[in-house]
């Protein structure tokens, strides 16, 4: 049975369901423009971008932009992205990494209120319980340091967008502009 509907003490208050809300969110804006850096440092339209960047974690987003940073310093030779930006994208990216262990927690845990000023978690982890899994399986969370989480991603979804614009937009309209290749082209090139 899930903590927070258990006893009546165990339901977190309306101020705690705030405040984990607006953690998750801004983490679901940072996917989102994760997403949209990925498409833009592949030169894909922001929406044909998404039928590759939708399944995959937040991790395997920043894997990829890692990668594709790494392609445009060294085959590329920063040509196409300035190396300032790519720096720019790599700060950002670790950014990502470090709120990322927090998020983490606020959405694979469950939650229930430990006092008003805080939470306490479990993941009710399988296997025999050992100290160590122990301090890996609950955490205690207060709303300051929920608060603090909120801000710290509202902050970054804030340089995504801003980073983001720096990019080159492949726009779709451009790209249903361009010829294609088919059956009617290949037949007049024949000819």
């Amino acid at each position: 049975m899930p903590l927070n509907h258990s006893p009546e003490f165990a339901e977190l208050t309306d101020q705690q369901y705030m405040v984990l809300g607006k953690a998750v969110v801004e983490w679901a804006n940072i996917e989102q423009l994760l997403s949209v850096l990925l498409g833009r440092l592949l030169a894909t339209p922001d929406f044909l971008a998404r039928t590759f960047t939708d399944p995959l974690a937040a991790v395997r987003l920043q894997e990829a932009i890692q990668e594709a940073v790494e392609i445009h310093r060294v085959r590329y030779g920063k040509r196409a992205i300035d190396g300032a930006l790519l720096d720019e994208i790599d700060q950002i990216n670790l950014s990502v990494t470090t709120l990322r262990a927090i998020r983490n927690k606020i959405a694979h845990f469950c939650w229930c209120r430990r006092s008003d000023e805080s939470l306490f978690g479990t993941s009710f982890a399988g296997g025999i319980p050992t100290p160590k899994s122990e301090r890996k399986n609950v955490a205690v969370i207060t709303l300051t340091e929920l608060t603090d989480f909120h801000q710290r991603a509202f902050a970054l979804v804030e340089q995504l967008i801003a980073l983001t614009k720096k990019l080159p937009e492949v726009d779709e309209k451009l790209l249903l502009t361009l010829r294609s290749i088919g059956p009617a082209r290949e037949t007049a090139q024949a000819g």
